[in-house]
């Protein structure tokens, strides 16, 4: 027996320090491939420090020359968000598994959308500037497109996550399909689109702030001037505008969600009930037709100029489906630096995020101070949008891969360890206390506690993150940082339309194979 369980520990290092190996190996690899030089980087902290202490001055009479390019881009993302979830509310029950109408129109919707779900917003958004030329147009359409998106795969998941009993006792009482969506499904969906749209709101917010770098309107088209012009302390100022907006937003979003689930209206009889229902109702109806109303009023274009567009955008399509395989090892050279960032990038992002987990989780980390500390530092990593950041390591590294690397890697770090560090104070105390009364100190807690009972939500977490990250490095050529983005904005400059089909039948395509590996990772080892 004795020998048995020291074969077990046995088998069980040797199998921890392989895979260790391994990821030492990959690592080593990742990093060739982008030029990982921890020398440049060195020489490029006084540049980068000095860009940072140029946000701590702020050009008062230059917040107020952006303030309008500011509240534009606000004015964007809640549009988006806004269209996002009307139509993706519809169009959910027709994605949805238990609730299609027909089996193949399920099964060819889901294809449809999973690929499209696959372009990231700035793509859609320079390829919408050329159709319907530059402003807040065409990046609200951008937005609204990936929205719509991103909230029906939610929509779709709370619906697919109704208990079949809840819906097998309603068919049992005699209710029709509609009946069944009416008391069923409809009540489920309606109780989730106010938290989604925050939640898709948070995330325009910081796609908003970069939509300008191709044309798109708001704040982004002064920090691409800012940053063409070499105007540095121009463009620390709006990253710091940016910062305080983004943190607002979000705290203001947390803070009416937390509201929302906390409220309970109390009701004293079924006359009550129903003139509630009723008010509601129309509450709802006409909410709706002001914001479909304010939606109209915002967008600023003519109908003339809409169908002049939509005819050039058929003809783009058409050309797009053309595609120009000439170019496919230029593309594979782009796609495989985009792989190679957004790898090292997650790598990096989770070994920092697993050490900052351990300092920012209140039931392991007993100083508390410290804790709040962490939480604001990962919360300030979270708030840059990855592509701005990218700027920042651009201004200390230089082009290339390498400041693509280390601006996705800081976000990861704070992305990851956010979301980590709530699964770990989520935990039973009753796990943690039993591995306490072993003597353990707070570290071997953590190493043979937390690690062991979260590693399914870890796993799930760090391919989450590598599927984030796929779609972010492919964008973080626009501004120099490596990987295909380069490729792509060059071509749609230039209107190499066939070219730029297949760049994005290519992104498209590698982004799913990331999806499908980790479905399959999922499925095996969680």
């Amino acid at each position: 027996m004795m020998k048995s369980w020291k074969e077990y520990i046995y088998k069980k290092k040797v199998k921890a320090y392989t895979l260790l190996m391994v990821l030492i190996a990959i690592t080593v690899f990742l990093g060739y491939k982008v030029e990982f030089d921890f020398v440049r980087i060195f020489t490029g902290i006084p540049n980068m420090m000095n860009l940072v202490k140029r946000m701590l001055t702020i050009n008062t009479s230059y917040i107020m020359e952006v303030s309008s390019k500011l509240l534009e881009t606000i004015e964007i993302a809640i549009i988006a968000s806004l269209i996002g979830i009307i139509i993706a509310i519809p169009l959910s029950i027709l994605v949805s598994k238990n609730t299609a109408p027909n089996k193949i129109i399920w099964q060819i919707l889901n294809i449809i959308f999973a690929f499209f779900r696959t372009i990231p917003s700035l793509v859609w958004a320079a390829v919408l500037v050329t159709v319907f030329s530059i402003g807040k147009f065409s990046g609200i359409l951008a937005l609204s497109i990936t929205s719509v998106l991103a909230a029906l795969k939610m929509l779709k998941d709370y619906i697919e996550g109704i208990p079949n009993n809840i819906l097998n006792s309603t068919i049992a009482v005699g209710a029709s399909k509609l009946q069944v969506l009416k008391y069923c499904i409809l009540p489920t969906i309606m109780q989730q689109s106010l938290a989604i749209f925050f939640m898709v709101l948070e995330i325009n917010i910081r796609g908003a702030t970069v939509l300008g770098f191709v044309g798109a309107g708001g704040i982004g088209q002064i920090m691409w001037r800012d940053l063409n012009h070499l105007r540095y302390d121009n463009l620390a100022t709006l990253i710091l505008i940016l910062l305080i907006t983004i943190f607002l937003i979000d705290y203001i979003s947390l803070h009416i969600r937390e509201k929302l689930k906390t409220t309970h209206i109390r009701l004293n009889n079924i006359r009550e009930f129903k003139l509630y229902k009723k008010s509601k109702n129309i509450a709802i109806i006409a909410l709706i037709g002001v914001l479909i109303y304010l939606v109209y009023k915002s967008i600023g274009i003519d109908k003339e100029r809409l169908m002049l567009g939509l005819s050039q955008f058929k003809t783009i399509i058409t050309r797009m489906a053309h595609m120009d395989f000439s170019y496919m090892p230029k593309m594979i050279k782009g796609l495989k630096e985009s792989v190679y960032i957004a790898m090292l990038a997650t790598i990096i992002g989770t070994v920092f995020g697993l050490i900052l987990s351990y300092f920012a989780s209140y039931n392991i980390n007993s100083d508390k101070y410290v804790v709040m500390v962490i939480k604001l530092f990962v919360n300030l990593l979270r708030t840059f949008p990855s592509i701005v950041m990218a700027i920042i390591f651009f201004r200390g590294v230089g082009p290339g891969a390498l400041a693509g690397v280390l601006a996705l890697g800081v976000y990861t770090t704070g992305v990851f360890t956010k979301l980590y560090s709530e699964v770990i104070e989520n935990i039973n105390d009753n796990i943690l206390n039993s591995v306490r009364v072993t003597g353990c100190e707070n570290i071997a807690v953590y190493k043979n506690g937390v690690l062991p009972e979260t590693r399914p939500n870890f796993v799930s977490l760090v391919l989450y993150r590598m599927e984030s990250n796929m779609r972010t490095s492919t964008i973080m050529g626009i501004i120099g940082a490596g990987g295909i983005g380069a490729s792509l904005t060059t071509n749609i400059a230039w209107r190499n339309w066939e070219v730029v089909g297949l760049l994005i039948f290519g992104i498209a395509v590698t982004v799913a194979l990331i999806d499908v590996l980790s479905n399959f990772i999922r499925k095996k080892y969680i």
